[in-house]
């Protein structure tokens, strides 16, 4: 008797809406940036979760973060999710992350809030 096995894979939609520069004080107006300015150099999958996979859950989690001017992710928190299975996968993946820094007008790396959205899908 031959047994399909169904594999588990955490998916990345991308960047969803853009980038929003954020100010140094008051005083500093935000700039926006598309998101399309936002390049990943080093990244890695969330891990599908145990609990998720032996109960056949597939689902989403929308993370918010700040890219740093060095590149560094800070700040990750859910700003969506369609189970809390995903949250914590999502989280500790984004936190490794490292983007090239984003440069204003005047020359300089700024940090910028952005979001992406990790799908938890089944493939056959």
């Amino acid at each position: 008797m031959k047994v399909s096995a169904k594999i588990k894979s955490a998916l990345i939609l991308g960047v969803v809406g853009s980038a929003m520069a954020t100010g140094a004080s008051a005083q500093t107006p935000e700039m926006s940036f598309s998101s399309k300015e936002l390049r990943v150099v080093e990244q890695s999958l969330p891990e599908y979760p145990r609990r998720a996979e032996l109960s056949g859950i597939e689902g989403y989690t929308v993370v918010e973060f700040t890219v740093l001017p060095d590149g560094s992710v800070a700040a990750p928190t859910i700003a969506e999710s369609n189970s809390r299975l995903f949250t914590r996968a999502a989280l500790a993946a984004i936190e490794s992350w490292k983007f090239e820094p984003v440069v204003a007008e005047a020359g300089e790396p700024v940090p910028v809030r952005t979001s992406m959205k990790f799908s938890f899908v089944g493939r056959d």
